[in-house]
């Protein structure tokens, strides 16, 4: 679990909550493969987790099923400071809801989603298109 009770996990936990874009980093045969994603950060008694709902044609998604080893971090300041990385294991998780199913995830994104037309504006259209559920655990943080 991120530990809350020191600065960098209280920092990284405010802006897993607060952000809503960050990156995501798979390898693809040896080279680092960064993307910006939307994601969903959850905390239970059972551990935690980042949801991320990839686009179906993403090469991420053979990226996590070949090598489960991700990194997911932050935007720094422009001076670079800032600066957090989570270190995970990720997996295709087809037992996770679809994005159109998931409330959590629609109540973060709702405005966004309602205003992209690439999907028609709707929840349905958009887990459509993103509809591979990829699975986030074992977080380890780092940064200044």
């Amino acid at each position: 679990m991120i530990d809350e009770s020191t600065v960098l996990g209280a920092r990284v936990l405010e802006r897993l909550r607060e952000d809503r874009v960050c990156w995501m980093t798979t390898v693809d045969r040896g080279t680092p493969q960064p993307a910006p994603v939307w994601f969903l950060y959850e905390r239970t008694d059972a551990g935690e987790r980042i949801i991320v709902y990839s686009k179906t044609t993403a090469r991420r998604n053979a990226n996590v099923m070949a090598n489960a080893k991700v990194a997911f971090n932050f935007n720094c300041t422009p001076g670079g400071s800032e600066v957090h990385v989570i270190r995970g294991s990720a997996r295709v998780a087809l037992e996770i809801p679809q994005a159109s199913e998931n409330a959590a995830y629609l109540a973060r994104y709702r405005d966004w989603i309602e205003e992209e037309m690439d999907w028609g504006g709707t929840f349905e259209g958009f887990a459509a298109q993103y509809s591979i559920p990829i699975e986030i655990t074992d977080l380890a943080i780092w940064g200044w």
